[in-house]
């Protein structure tokens, strides 16, 4: 598991430009070879863009159609799902939580989600949590903080891909902002979509400091990434996700079914 170093996780927005001049001298001495002019047909494919639903090449436009072709994006592929979330008392009586998830889906009722949670109370306590849950298509197991298990057999508790649904959730909560940009980037040989916003709203009757979001969107409508910091008068919040092994995610039985436990 990997924690977050610090507590305020700065967004920063860059906008890049660049400007060349030549000089009358410089310019006289040089023979210039005109560029050739691109055809229509080269023209139309290097500057053609066709952003996901509810994207455009300026904004994110409509949270919602994103959302549900992103949860349309992971139908029917294996992934791994990680979250991360963190949220920090700000003052004398400082407490953190910080919570990591790791799931990894092979089908809506084969997957394995494995979360720890540490809480810090104002006295510098820390209290750690564990809860794992495993599907093997047949069977549903739950292994709680104090070593129990308790299995399931027959139906599956969910017969779809819940945590499809989970991330698409956080977007909508999250990714509706009054002002937003988006970049394309190229990323590991792809065109991705990167978009920064701010001024979105919280779950809580609180005071907003600073909202700042970050995705990053596939052309296939995935968000690879997401992230949402904020700050209020009492807390600091992030939470993240990120897919990894898209495709190519297998949900192995976990150690702690040991041999006492039937495979089937």
């Amino acid at each position: 598991m990997r924690w977050l170093s610090t507590a305020a996780v700065v967004v920063v927005l860059l906008t890049a430009g660049c400007n060349a001049f030549v000089g009358a001298d410089t310019a006289a001495q040089r023979t210039v070879t005109p560029a050739p002019v691109p055809t229509a047909a080269e023209s139309d494919t290097a500057t053609s863009l066709d952003p996901p639903p509810g994207v455009t090449t300026e904004r994110l436009e409509n949270v919602a159609l994103l959302a549900a072709a992103h949860r349309q994006a992971l139908n029917g592929t294996t992934y791994t799902l990680h979250e991360r979330y963190s949220e920090f008392t700000i003052g004398n009586d400082s407490s953190s939580v910080r919570r990591e998830e790791t799931v990894a889906v092979e089908s809506p009722t084969r997957y394995r989600d494995e979360m720890v949670r540490m809480t810090t109370d104002s006295n510098g306590a820390v209290e750690r949590y564990e809860q794992s849950t495993y599907a093997d298509g047949t069977n549903w197991y739950e292994r709680r903080d104090n070593g129990t298990v308790e299995r399931q057999r027959g139906e599956v508790r969910f017969s779809r891909d819940k945590y499809a649904y989970r991330t698409a959730f956080y977007l909508n909560r999250y990714a509706v902002v009054n002002q937003s940009a988006t970049a394309v980037i190229t990323r590991d040989g792809g065109r991705v979509y990167r978009i920064r916003g701010s001024g979105g709203e919280i779950p809580a009757a609180e005071r907003l400091e600073e909202f700042r979001v970050e995705l990053l969107v596939e052309s296939n409508s995935l968000v690879r990434q997401f992230s949402v910091w904020y700050r209020t008068e009492d807390r600091i919040v992030e939470y993240s996700f990120w897919y990894e092994d898209i495709g190519e995610t297998t949900a192995e039985r976990p150690a702690w079914l040991n041999e006492s436990t039937p495979a089937n």
